[in-house]
């Protein structure tokens, strides 16, 4: 299970840490310090944690974090401190108690996430007996019941295949074992053997997204992930470093991104053996000829317009990894 972590603060480097050294525990979004950009991740992202990075904040921006705490309190998501025990010290001056949990350097990004993780997992253990607990036996009666009918429905559902095509391709496998004249432990092989090919055909190939619109960000991930295994990254540099430690069968990388732009970013992965061969499809919310034609000559296998139609993302895609 992945938790859902909504990042701000100025500390990128613990920023950065959230999305490229642990990505395996945490969906990660980031936002800006501001008030608004703060309340409407909340609400589109739906966290289960609200982490903030400290480095130099303003007091403008410590004092606003008693208004998030109280956006945060009817939606029970924590809120997390990371800093050095001075900045950490300076927040709790302005916004008392606001905190349910702080880490104070000298850390790791190992440690932050062993910490994060153990806080969320009791706490979610916690929540859970505290909902699961009866007021009276006829309430413990009742959530018996409840619980027998969720366990006859977890048995019944894992008899079913999680697709149509597995299903398709399991009453085939039975259909060819009927029919057969061989022997019980023939057809047994049959299957297994049946089995072993969808399974090894079902292996879903990896996107990565690069754009530093943490929407966009989203949106593409909503739009592939029932096809594709996708991480997503906010600047090209996280994505650089994310090559650095993990594989990928397609960058979806954005043209125009501060910093460093795509074609930048992509200049320095095709320099690196290791990643060179990696096929790359820019976005570009740009429209002039003269745009594209440059985006073209650095020859990448395609190129998007934004908004990004989700039919012709899913073309090229599949013209391109299949």
């Amino acid at each position: 299970m992945k938790y859902k972590a909504l990042v701000t603060g100025k500390n990128n480097s613990i920023i950065d840490d959230f999305f490229v050294h642990m990505d395996t525990n945490f969906e990660v979004m980031s936002t800006s310090t501001r008030f608004g950009d703060i309340i409407r991740h909340i609400k589109y992202f739906d966290p289960d944690v609200f982490i903030y990075c400290l480095s130099g904040e303003t007091p403008d921006n410590l004092r606003q974090m008693n208004n998030i705490k109280h956006n945060l309190a009817p939606t029970r998501i924590p809120f997390v401190l990371v800093g050095s025990k001075e900045e950490c010290d300076e927040f709790e001056k302005f916004a008392v108690n606001v905190a349910n949990m702080v880490l104070v350097k000298p850390y790791t990004a190992n440690s932050i996430q062993e910490k994060i993780l153990n806080f969320l997992d009791e706490r979610q253990e916690y929540v859970q007996a505290y909902r699961s607990r009866p007021d009276d036996q006829n309430d413990m009666n009742d959530q018996n019941d409840k619980k027998n009918k969720k366990t006859k429905k977890d048995k019944k559902s894992t008899t079913v295949p999680a697709d149509i095509d597995s299903l398709k391709n399991a009453l085939s496998s039975l259909e060819a074992a009927l029919s057969s004249p061989s022997d019980t432990s023939e057809s047994n092989q049959k299957i297994d053997s049946k089995e072993t090919a969808v399974s090894e055909t079902a292996e879903r190939k990896h996107i990565l997204v690069v754009d530093d619109d943490p929407v966009m960000l989203k949106v593409l991930k909503e739009q592939l992930h029932d096809d594709y295994d996708v991480a997503t990254a906010i600047s090209g540099k996280i994505a650089l470093k994310f090559l650095e430690r993990k594989k990928t069968d397609l960058i979806l990388l954005d043209y125009e991104m501060p910093e460093e732009s795509g074609p930048v970013v992509m200049e320095k992965i095709r320099a690196r053996d290791s990643v060179k061969d990696i096929p790359i499809v820019f976005l570009t919310g740009v429209s002039e000829r003269e745009k594209i034609t440059e985006a073209l000559a650095l020859k990448p296998q395609s190129y998007l317009l934004k908004p990004v139609d989700r039919e012709k993302l899913m073309k090229v895609i599949t013209d391109v990894i299949g």
